[in-house]
């Protein structure tokens, strides 16, 4: 086992407690497309229409409830902001007197008519510049599908699977499933985006990622700290999550665990480049443990980028542990070498100076191991390479929740 500066059982008890923040428990504030108005004071029984609004109403510290719906912004402009220190949990039912993300979805699905208000990189916006904050996210489903345009002819679209393969970002096309109809243009959005320099701790858990244009999670942020817990990433293209640090003084953090990642494509229907699942970016000490990592692209983790002082790249410490790797493309692993790229398997991370711990980690190939919920038709276009990020049925992609006992996503409670 290789030495680090952070032990096993400090990283344990870590997880334990996190997060710990310097930030006082608010006010709660209710948010029901079905019974809310905007007019309401947001409590239980007078609750808030949207998101937005009641991210415009709250402190740092305020909780925000949301019931089952669709929310995408003030006029379904397409992005939700966040600017202040807040938790927003979803999966409500409609009088918020019981919670199952599962049962009552909490969706941030923005339609095809929103791309052309739509501001920003990310569908979800985190900017919050007030160190000892947590911005949290739970219980929410965060799914692009509805503003993609895929192929008009009707290209790269394998039997059984839902349309055809994705077009470029900014080229017109058919809608998804439900909104064929309509001329849509993509828009280059990552679901959720951390602007640079935030200075807020970040948690996300049991929310899911799906078919998103650009990223899963993107961005940078100074001297702070990223838990990205029991989430699903079904069908993205470039990468599930892309996170640095900022600050020259420290590095940031991310603890990557118990997530499924599946399906992640990369930046352009030739396949020649992205495509990843984790990657390993300067000034981020990065954490990760008991996640699914397959079906990529290019490979399920990239320690490609260095462009930190060799100094402070020697310092930042990077781990993978107890996470199952399927089929994915080109390689479990890429690092610097080989000519552009050194491509590694899962079996031979004992030898990779840069991952500091690395025990527990599978490879595995039968997709029997997730209890038939993989959607069949979409496998077999992927290791066909007859497609391009075409849409993922979101009924299929929640199914991944609890999958494989002990790996990946669990059942949220």
């Amino acid at each position: 086992m290789k030495s680090i500066p952070f032990t096993l059982l400090a990283l344990a008890v870590l997880l334990l407690t996190l997060p710990v923040v310097a930030q006082t428990p608010g006010k709660t504030w209710y948010v029901s497309q079905e019974t809310g108005s905007n007019q309401n004071d947001g409590s239980q029984g007078s609750p808030l229409k949207n998101i937005q609004k009641a991210i415009e109403l709250a402190a740092s510290g305020d909780v925000i409830r949301v019931a089952a719906g669709n929310y995408f912004g003030l006029l379904s402009c397409g992005n939700i902001k966040i600017d202040k220190g807040i938790s927003i949990f979803g999966g409500y039912s409609a009088d918020f007197s019981e919670r199952d993300i599962l049962k009552y979805r909490t969706y941030i699905q923005p339609s095809a008519a929103s791309n052309g208000s739509s501001r920003g990189l990310g569908t979800v916006q985190i900017n919050v510049m007030r160190p000892g904050t947590l911005v949290e996210l739970d219980g929410l489903i965060i799914d692009r599908g509805n503003s993609v345009a895929y192929n008009p002819r009707g290209e790269g679209q394998p039997e059984g699977v839902e349309t055809p393969m994705m077009q470029p970002i900014g080229t017109p096309g058919r809608g998804a499933p439900g909104v064929f109809d309509e001329k849509v243009y993509t828009a280059e959005t990552a679901l959720v985006y951390i602007n640079t320099g935030s200075k807020c701790d970040v948690t996300i858990r049991n929310c899911a990622f799906l078919n998103g244009p650009n990223y899963g999670i993107l961005g940078s942020t100074s001297s702070t700290k990223i838990v990205v817990d029991n989430c699903i990433f079904v069908n993205i293209r470039m990468a599930a999550v892309e996170l640095r640090g900022t600050s020259a003084a420290i590095n940031s953090e991310t603890f990557f665990t118990n997530n499924t990642v599946l399906f992640i494509w990369s930046r352009l229907k030739d396949l020649s480049d992205m495509g990843y699942g984790y990657r390993f970016l300067p000034k981020m000490d990065s954490y990760l443990d008991h996640n699914i990592i397959g079906c990529c692209i290019f490979s399920g983790l990239d320690r490609t980028h260095v462009d930190s002082p060799a100094a402070k790249e020697a310092e930042r410490v990077t781990t993978c542990e107890n996470t199952l790797f399927f089929l994915n493309r080109q390689a479990d692993l890429v690092l610097p070498g080989g000519g552009r790229f050194l491509r590694v398997n899962v079996n031979d991370f004992d030898d990779v100076e840069q991952l500091a711990e690395v025990s527990g980690n599978k490879a595995v190939t039968d997709p029997s191991l997730f209890g038939g919920v993989i959607n069949e038709a979409y496998l077999k276009g992927f290791r066909s390479a007859a497609m391009f990020a075409n849409h993922y049925p979101v009924e299929d992609a929640l199914k991944l929740f609890g999958a494989v006992p002990g790996y990946g996503a669990r059942l949220p409670q």
